[in-house]
């Protein structure tokens, strides 16, 4: 797909340099997160919107103006430019219709065209009703770059063949997951995510809990404190809708990942390294035939003429000895 993108030539040092920050990196950031508001976007909408902004920030841009006419399955262009316009990644639009009531739409962008796409619409909460809570002030007050901890519970994560389970775990993963490092800060873990997976039915579209917690760390008596959950924020069920999968060839271009800095070279197979530090190698060869092998030439290793296996000559020897015996005997008698 890179060969079919327009090569742009830089005019001076400002674009070549922003040229290059848009280059692909051995190590990159975070996945930035664009949300956006359809024609319609009704209230249960527009707080799940501004749920995933506050969990992604400052990863992430929420547009309240709305945006008329874009129909995710039917074209991407619009989405496609205001995800490049924003260097963005993730795309989540939330939109309403009487076909499809508050439906998101999330899609993934690589190489500035879509990746994959799949649908979650919101289903009516315990009470029948289509509005979604009030969220709680603790969810509008999460701090900036405090990551949630993801929970995915239920059996459907683990199953390769549900298309749609492995592509929402992967998109929700890229959502959240923030900046990559080393060490954690335990007082940053401070609310998790849930997301659980019914048994999937026969004829039935998979249906999807997202639970958000604040934890609570409480004297236990011992070292470690003991750890509460509290609920925070909306209750949240979706139904799977459509999904548009990755083409094979454009998914396996995206997952490519270079050498990063600092990384172990992964040594070939049978090479390894000695306490000294030397490259020791271990070769394996087929059976070889060691009766044409040249040895030293000796006199002691020669065989004498007429001798056709060592056996014979083995027995030759021992009857040399014997007359050389009975040739004494006769002389001393």
């Amino acid at each position: 797909m890179a060969s079919m993108l327009r090569e742009v030539k830089p005019k001076n040092p400002r674009t070549a340099r922003l040229l290059k920050a848009k280059e692909p990196q051995l190590v990159e950031g975070p996945k930035r997160t664009l949300l956006l508001h359809g024609s319609k976007c009704p209230t249960p909408v527009h707080t799940i919107l501004k749920t995933f902004h506050s969990l992604t920030k400052p990863n992430s841009v929420l547009f309240h103006k709305k945006n008329e006419n874009i129909r995710p399955f039917e074209s991407t262009e619009s989405l496609e430019f205001l995800a490049n316009k924003n260097e963005a990644g993730v795309v989540v639009f939330g939109s309403s219709s009487k076909k499809r009531p508050n439906c998101i739409t999330l899609m993934r962008v690589f190489d500035s065209k879509t990746l994959d796409m799949c649908e979650m619409m919101l289903l009516p909460g315990e009470s029948g009703e289509d509005a979604v809570p009030a969220m709680n002030n603790l969810v509008m007050q999460i701090g900036v770059g405090l990551r949630p901890m993801l929970i995915f519970a239920g059996s459907p994560w683990d199953d390769e063949t549900s298309m749609a389970h492995v592509m929402l775990k992967s998109m929700f993963t890229d959502m959240f997951k923030g900046e990559e490092s080393d060490k954690i800060d335990v007082e940053g873990l401070q609310y998790a995510l849930m997301v659980a997976a019914e048994e999937p039915a026969q004829g039935l579209a998979p249906v999807i809990h997202l639970r958000w917690y604040k934890l609570r760390t409480k004297r236990s008596g011992h070292k470690l404190p003991r750890v509460e959950l509290d609920e925070i924020g909306p209750k949240l069920d979706f139904k799977i809708g459509r999904l548009q999968e990755a083409p094979r060839d454009v998914m396996k271009e995206a997952m490519k990942q270079g050498k990063r800095p600092n990384e172990e070279v992964k040594l070939k197979k049978n090479i390894g390294m000695d306490a000294i530090g030397d490259k020791v190698g271990r070769v394996h060869l087929a059976k070889q035939d060691l009766g044409g092998l040249q040895t030293r030439k000796m006199k002691g290793l020669k065989r004498r003429a007429g001798v056709e296996s060592d056996e014979d000559e083995d027995m030759m020897d021992v009857d040399e000895v014997s007359e050389d015996e009975g040739r004494k005997r006769t002389r001393t008698e």
